[in-house]
């Protein structure tokens, strides 16, 4: 036989198998399509769940479950598209799925997460991986741990992941007697807060809708500072205050001998009402940097109406970009115990109720010339406004820069405008290491500095101080109108919608700009490819900016009683 017969002969067999195949008369079932869940509506104690059916099911049921519960089930009478669950708990996050059955097959719906309430309550510790979602409101009920301190005799290091646009409320309503609500991540564990977690770029501009929100539970327009207490974090970098020290407000220990610690990412977040006053000397911060590593990524924070200080690193590595601080009640930004990392890029707004001083900058209030590492940190391109003359209250002190307890920090490019009570101090264990600045070294461990920057209202300058601002060495320009430097409306409060200008038109003539791209003496870089930039400018944002250009619009609140922010669990539903 030759091949194209051959193949002719398989072609005709082969057809004969198809169409004895085709002519099966076995009936073929239709693929059993998933339910879809519609929603679950919520009241009192009850959940409905509402679903479409499969149309090739035969029957459904209902699935609930909880951390901590028995999981629930319900059969859907035959013609029925909703069923109800009775006596659940408030503040719990169920899970629901629906469960289409055709004899032993199955098909389950894609889960749905809900709460009764509107929020789901955390007021237990975090001890495994967990994500909290966007489509759910947390509260924060007492002090939560993230993980167990790795160093400890029962270290757990535990990951918490926050998906963007997702809002944490404080427990502002803490029973008398009881300690308030604050978030304390361990040495070991990680928070990853990443508002720009799926965005191709990250290092952008955080979406107003994206931005991770931790905030009073009061309702918008009722909030306050000290609602809650905010979060702090407790890195392995080194500080010199010992092998390990223990944080304020018995936040747990820090400290120890990696420079690049990794405890997560905090990425368009913002911390509002948030502080606490424990004593005179024990106090919580909005965000606590506790021997954080430079492995941490934080950038695009704002710290709004804290009691005490916005953020304040106890030694450690980690550096802060994009910052901004508005209302603070005590420092603006703060740094202590060796602190060697950066900030870069920051807004500062001081009201008139309270604020004591905008930086408040030291290396060690025990030993300020022994201790070690020494705080060799680095600010440049902060812009920093005060309140408008007659607004000061109280016993505030409303200071511009202190450097304080041996400081070795160095800040450039920034501007100080409208201090009611002094732009700049020194104090005198400070005082040797300005001289040596001005006399010429450069060694970051025996120099403390203030240089290429811009003050209005310099009046309260004298002695060392004034020498130190206006050194020509320092290369300081002080301006005699604030319209020299600012806007009008820099002063103003504004509103996530309209928040103040704080751009200048032009930078003075005759004014020149430190280079910091290239310095890293004294530091610690970010691991994250984060370094210090060059700018041709003082403050925080370029001069003739379009304000919506601003890396500080739209994302950032300025009302002083939450009215522009997110809202709580019952104005949410």
């Amino acid at each position: 036989m030759h091949l194209r017969q051959l193949k002719s002969a398989l072609y005709v067999l082969l057809g004969g198998i198809v169409l004895t195949a085709c002519d099966d008369d076995d009936p073929v079932s239709p693929t059993l399509q998933p339910p879809v869940i519609d929603e679950v509506t919520v009241g009192g104690t009850s959940a409905t769940v509402i679903f479409t059916p499969s149309s090739t099911a035969e029957s459904h049921s209902v699935e609930i479950s909880a951390e901590g519960e028995s999981p629930q089930s319900q059969d859907a009478p035959s013609g029925t598209t909703s069923v109800t669950f009775d006596d659940l708990s408030e503040g719990v996050a169920y899970t629901a799925q629906v469960v289409a059955t055709r004899g032993s097959d199955t098909a389950t719906s894609e889960p749905v997460v809900f709460s009764l309430g509107g929020f789901v309550l955390v007021d237990s510790d975090i001890e495994e991986d967990v994500t909290w979602t966007n489509d759910q409101i947390y509260l924060l009920r007492g002090p939560i741990f993230v993980g167990r301190d790795i160093d400890g005799d029962d270290g757990l290091a535990v990951t918490l992941t926050i998906e963007p646009g997702t809002t944490i409320l404080g427990d502002a309503n803490a029973p008398s007697g009881t300690r308030g609500s604050f978030l304390v991540v361990t040495r070991g564990s990680q928070l990853i807060a990443d508002a720009n977690a799926d965005e191709a770029d990250p290092n952008v501009r955080p979406d107003p809708d994206n931005v991770i929100v931790f905030t009073s539970s009061q309702p918008r327009g009722n909030r306050a500072r000290g609602d809650w207490g905010g979060i702090i974090i407790n890195g392995r970098a080194p500080t010199n205050a010992g092998d390990e020290a223990a944080g304020e407000g018995d936040s747990g220990f820090f400290g120890g001998t990696d420079e690049a610690d990794d405890s997560g990412i905090l990425r368009g977040v913002r911390v509002e009402f948030a502080g606490d006053r424990v004593t005179a000397t024990d106090e919580l911060n909005g965000i606590a940097f506790q021997g954080v590593g430079a492995g941490t990524t934080v950038d695009y924070v704002q710290i709004h109406y804290n009691v005490d200080d916005g953020t304040e690193p106890f030694g450690g590595t980690v550096s802060q970009t994009h910052m901004v601080m508005t209302g603070i009640g005590d420092d603006s930004f703060d740094g202590t115990d060796g602190y060697r990392g950066f900030i870069q890029f920051g807004v500062v707004q001081m009201r008139g109720d309270d604020g004591d001083k905008a930086f408040e900058l030291s290396t060690n209030g025990d030993n300020p010339d022994t201790a070690t590492p020494r705080s060799s940190a680095l600010i440049a391109n902060v812009t920093a406004v005060g309140a408008e003359q007659g607004e000061i209250q109280g016993p505030t002190l409303h200071q511009g820069l202190n450097l304080r307890e041996g400081s070795n920090w160095r800040v450039y490019n920034t501007i100080l405008a409208g201090m009611q009570r002094g732009p700049v101090s020194v104090d005198g264990s400070t005082q040797p290491y300005a001289q040596n600045y001005l006399d010429g070294s450069t060694d970051p461990d025996e120099i403390s500095l203030f240089a290429n920057s811009l003050v209005w209202r310099s009046s309260d300058l004298s002695g060392f101080d004034q020498t130190f601002v206006e050194h020509a060495a320092s290369n300081n320009m002080i301006v005699a109108d604030a319209d020299e430097l600012l806007p009008a409306s820099a002063f103003d409060y504004g509103t996530l919608e309209s928040p103040p200008n704080l751009i200048p038109s032009a930078m003075p003539g005759g004014y020149t700009a430190q280079d910091v791209s290239g310095i890293t003496d004294g530091l610690v870089l970010p691991t994250d490819g984060r370094s210090l930039m060059a700018t041709d400018y003082a403050g925080a944002v370029a001069p003739g900016t379009a304000l919506e250009d601003a890396w500080y619009y739209g994302w950032t609140v300025w009302a002083v009683d939450g009215s522009d922010s997110r809202p709580n669990a019952e104005e949410a539903n």
